[in-house]
């Protein structure tokens, strides 16, 4: 993931930990305001994060997470390495939200390119390395008869000139020609299941985060944590069966344009041709969105209703852009 490393680990000053330990009531809800995670995530990571082994300061060592069956998978060790802080040599909770979250929120390019750099830590693949990959997912007896052909059939799409080895841009590209449903399956990952976040969001109440001041959010560093600030309508209101003004809609692709905003457009039945459309008709992301957020309100007509964009944006984990259809 290398270069994206910057996105996960936060620098010492600024950390959580500055402000709180596990032993206090607020270390659950500091650490959702500062990861813009739920209550809830946040809770479930915080059960996983412990079954790792992390110590009683809210810290995983290397030599304790290597205790833990998921060390011994390559892949997923390689994957926890990109959280560790140079320094201290640990992961700390918030960097494994973080890391986390990266998993669940960033593109479909970002995510292609981390998966590679992570791969064989970053080199080019020649095929015996790619196959040995291959053979670690294909664990099952009765798939072991597939490999060469699943190895044959992914380098014509990676390695076009036959060179024999796939760098990172033919990886992308070749992994960009696969069906977008099944690509999107693949790369999917959810910090919670839909389910259940769906079920959250029908009864629960959503967390709004607490104004920021010179010293960080207001009333976020007290034993109990921040008071939820109510939330008011963006853009007149757009509750319920209201379709939403133009001026939400921008809003909203503020929100969404640097995340995968093309699984969005998924969501509201636009097909790749049409992505590739707004893409080459607008320079910039924002107006991307934009004008793909327009064109689902201007076909749709009267079902362009504000709940079912909601319900899309949920769905990819575009929680903060819903919140503005409240």
């Amino acid at each position: 993931m290398g270069a994206f490393t910057s996105q996960i680990i936060v620098p010492e000053t600024k950390a959580c930990t500055k402000h709180t330990d596990p032993k206090k009531p607020n270390w659950i809800t500091i650490h959702a305001v500062a990861t813009e995670l739920s209550i809830a995530e946040v809770e479930r990571l915080w059960l996983r994060f412990k079954q790792l082994g992390c110590s009683d300061k809210g810290e995983l060592s290397d030599e304790a997470f290597a205790q833990h069956p998921v060390y011994q998978d390559a892949f997923s060790r390689n994957i926890m390495k990109k959280f560790i802080n140079p320094r201290t040599k640990t992961i700390s909770f918030e960097n494994f939200l973080r890391g986390l979250k990266w998993c669940e929120t960033s593109n479909t390019e970002d995510k292609l390119r981390g998966i590679f750099r992570m791969l064989n830590n970053g080199n080019n693949l020649p095929k015996d390395i790619f196959r040995k990959i291959i053979e670690r997912v294909y664990i099952q007896p009765e798939d072991k008869g597939n490999i060469d052909r699943v190895v044959n059939t992914l380098y014509q799409f990676m390695d076009p000139n036959n060179t024999g080895t796939v760098n990172e841009e033919n990886f992308l590209n070749g992994c960009l020609k696969l069906p977008q449903p099944l690509l999107e399956e693949a790369l999917n990952f959810e910090l919670l299941p839909s389910h259940m976040r769906q079920e959250l969001h029908n009864k629960l109440p959503e967390m709004a985060t607490g104004r920021k001041t010179q010293n960080g959010f207001d009333g976020l560093f007290s034993s109990t944590g921040p008071t939820p600030a109510p939330r008011s309508n963006v853009g007149g209101s757009v509750a319920g069966g209201a379709i939403p003004d133009d001026k939400t809609l921008q809003k909203i692709a503020v929100k969404v344009y640097n995340k995968d905003w093309a699984r969005l457009a998924n969501k509201l039945d636009f097909e790749f041709e049409d992505i590739e459309e707004f893409k080459s008709q607008n320079n910039d992301k924002r107006s991307q969105v934009y004008n793909m957020l327009k064109r689902w309100k201007s076909r749709e007509g009267s079902l362009a209703q504000s709940s079912v964009l909601a319900q899309a944006l949920r769905e990819c984990r575009m929680d903060d852009a819903a919140a503005l259809l409240s």
